[in-house]
């Protein structure tokens, strides 16, 4: 990751050296080594505690981006890294100012100044949520001012629709034409496409009929999904070959899920598969807590995480039902 301006520096120096990585600190005008380190992680984080160390009013907003991202980064999907790196560059005329300098005026007119539409200003004000609160914690500012940033009238642009019954049918009746599995698999789980890339053989539970996910964009989709009895033998087959999903990068599914879509006549998202079971789950009388589990929303009355037998089984009972 490219550190911010005045944040300092990192590097590796050649030779075999027992310490090998520099940490290097302009001060009066120039630069100078704070010390050798052993690991590039270990460098890093002494970079951060010298930081720590200035004044407050001196810190950046590209600085605290830098101490927030590398705390939070390994705690979420590669999905949601990318989500929030773009969000940050749409935020440049805030990296250079002292955080605690940053007034209302400095957030708004940043948002305003972003070309894109709703959907973007709404994730960059999450970045700022995210960031006031480590800022807080860290006695950088005593107030979050993002809660008062204001977002444009939100118009929907494309209005997702599930797949229809007719359409579902079509989908089994060319079950032959590649991907065409990968959508049902899609359909039948609710799994968001981040995480059908990230599943492996390890993933699934044959015996228990569940799929283990265990990386995703939120803590509530860290989830075990039920496995429909119809889309089963696809996941017997895929283990035994030795993958679950034929792609590895977002692109190259959203390529194989067009192809589906064009090849069948059909105009679909890859999203709308979610959208499909969450209507079909509704319809089938399925009760809100197993929806909220098998979909991975956030829920209360639930305990995060804790998945007994009985549990595995009622949300079998309710996916079956679709």
């Amino acid at each position: 990751m490219r550190l911010p301006n005045g944040y300092g520096t990192i590097y590796k120096l050649s030779g075999n050296r027992r310490r090998p990585w520099v940490v290097k600190k302009t001060i009066e005008g120039r630069q100078k080594a704070l010390g050798y380190f052993t690991t590039q992680e270990e460098a890093f984080s002494f970079l951060v505690g010298v930081n720590r160390m200035t004044p407050a009013k001196e810190v950046t907003f590209s600085a605290v981006y830098s101490a927030w991202s590398r705390r939070h980064f390994p705690t979420i999907s590669q999905s949601s890294i990318s989500a929030y790196q773009i969000s940050y560059k749409h935020l440049f005329p805030l990296h250079s100012m002292p955080f605690r300098k940053i007034t209302y005026i400095h957030l708004q007119q940043a948002l305003d100044g972003i070309p894109a539409g709703y959907c973007t200003r709404k994730k960059c004000r999450v970045l700022l949520s995210q960031l006031y609160k480590y800022a807080i914690k860290n006695a950088f500012v005593e107030t979050d001012l993002s809660r008062f940033v204001e977002l444009p009238k939100h118009l929907p642009v494309y209005i997702k629709k599930p797949f229809t019954a007719r359409q579902i049918g079509r989908l089994w009746k060319s079950i032959d034409i590649e991907g065409v599995k990968d959508v049902l698999i899609l359909i039948y789980t609710g799994m968001r496409v981040s995480e059908y890339l990230a599943l492996t053989p390890r993933d699934i539970n044959l015996r228990q009929r569940y799929i283990d996910i265990k990386k995703s964009k939120t803590l509530a989709g860290v989830r075990k999904i039920p496995i429909h009895n119809k889309i089963l033998p696809i996941f017997i087959e895929r283990k035994a070959e030795g993958y679950i999903c034929p792609c590895e990068k977002y692109d190259a599914f959203r390529r194989l899920f067009d192809r589906v879509m064009k090849a069948l006549g059909m105009h679909h998202t890859p999203h709308e598969c979610r959208h499909t079971l969450a209507t079909l789950l509704d319809r089938s009388g399925a009760n809100d807590t197993a929806v909220t589990m098998i979909l991975g929303h956030a829920r209360t009355g639930v305990t995060k995480g804790v998945y007994t037998h009985k549990t595995l089984s009622d949300l079998r009972k309710a996916i079956n039902k679709v």
